[in-house]
């Protein structure tokens, strides 16, 4: 699937292919919200979901890697350089 067929579908065809088909990549909050970030074909989806809210409220699709900037923030690797030290 293209990015510009899945932007086409409505918002619980983007939500059910992005489960089924996708690959979940990473999780991140923010305020009263929460995304889910997935990998789906050649793109990526983040789903939206309003913490009070059972539901995606929204489908944002991308390419652009640049956007996964909030997600790489969250990954801690401090135990990498621990290992490190101890060879």
């Amino acid at each position: 699937m293209e990015i510009q067929q899945f932007e086409n579908l409505d918002l619980d065809a983007q939500a059910c292919l992005t489960w089924r088909e996708g690959v979940h990549l990473a999780y991140r909050s923010k305020g009263e919200f929460y995304m889910s970030l997935y990998r789906l074909s050649n793109f990526y989806v983040e789903l939206t979901y309003h913490t009070c809210c059972d539901g995606v409220i929204e489908a944002n699709c991308f390419e652009c890697e640049d956007q996964l900037q909030f997600y790489l923030e969250q990954i801690n690797i401090s135990c990498l350089f621990r290992m490190n030290d101890s060879i």
